[in-house]
């Protein structure tokens, strides 16, 4: 019976151990409790805090103190328009931080989350004599922050309307480094004529649309290409064997352009004049004729077999 005693006091002690190096190591167990962020973290969140509070006060000046002077130029018209429409208003700023991570580079990432919609933006810091300023923001990124359980199976899948806008984007990227470089090089209808593909068109329309014909074949072909590939908006308004129309409410490309930062950059009516004589190219190919008209991001195309 004393040795049964003496066994329950060794356990009880033991217990007691256990449970208070558990206490004193809990910042490696449970570290988002015990321990706090980084000082250059509480830095990064200096700088943020000073964002949102001088968005509320309408602080035009600001902006240029909290960014780096090459950035600056960038980051002034989405600065100040957020600075206008708050202070004037005297709303508070909604403004959630997510993830925050200083980087092996140097460089500091942090996800925020602004106005009452929750926009995402990822915003990049970089030390300027020994401040944290913003060099970057972007309102883009697949949500994996640190390297998950190997081996990686299971893939993210980026949702379909933004895996079809990166196509869009990656296709336009093209087409501006290629007809830059061959208008340079070879002229302006060189570079163009680069890019027209009427006759694989054809090959490709009636491939996968065999059982269709004239400009309806050509509606259905186009609108089902834009819509899938690069999420433009598309609908076909009318088709028959004579005439067709097509309407895009949003045409991809255009909103790529619209958004995009490239550099160097089509203007509007480059872009334009181009993806209507590529669509021309194509149409004279499969035997019709096109009319095309254009509002911001919009586009129409009516359609009529020779």
């Amino acid at each position: 019976m004393e040795h049964l005693k003496k066994n329950s006091v060794k356990i009880c002690l033991a217990c007691f151990v256990v449970f208070v190096c558990l206490l004193s190591s809990s910042f490696w167990l449970f570290p988002e409790i015990i321990q706090s962020g980084s000082q250059d973290e509480e830095k990064v969140r200096e700088t943020l805090k000073k964002f949102k509070k001088g968005v509320e006060q309408g602080d035009f000046e600001l902006g240029r103190r909290i960014t780096t002077a090459e950035f600056y130029p960038f980051f002034q018209k989405f600065y100040e328009s957020l600075a206008k429409i708050y202070s004037q208003h005297k709303m508070p700023f909604p403004m959630e931080i997510g993830h925050l991570k200083i980087l092996k580079t140097g460089h500091a990432k942090a996800e925020l989350y602004i106005n009452p919609a929750k926009n995402l933006f990822i915003f990049t810091f970089k030390k300027d004599k020994g401040v944290w300023k913003i060099c970057h923001n972007e309102g883009i990124r697949f949500p994996l922050y640190s390297v998950p359980e190997l081996p990686y199976t299971d893939i993210y899948e980026i949702p379909a309307e933004k895996r079809m806008f990166m196509t869009a984007e990656m296709e336009l990227n093209f087409k501006t480094w290629v007809h830059f470089y061959l208008k340079e090089n070879l002229g302006h209808d060189k570079a163009t004529q680069f890019f027209l593909d009427g006759p694989g068109y054809r090959v490709a329309m009636d491939a996968w649309l065999p059982f269709l014909e004239g400009a309806a074949q050509f509606a259905f072909y186009f609108a089902i290409m834009e819509s899938n590939f690069y999420g433009s908006k598309c609908e076909v308004v009318h088709a028959d064997y004579d005439e067709a129309e097509v309407y895009c409410s949003s045409l991809a490309a255009l909103t790529v352009l619209k958004r995009g930062h490239a550099v160097p950059k089509f203007s509007y009516d480059e872009y334009i004049q181009l993806f209507t004589a590529i669509m021309k190219n194509r149409a004279q190919h499969c035997g019709m004729d096109i009319v095309m008209s254009y509002e911001d991001t919009a586009c129409r195309i009516k359609i009529k077999r020779r």
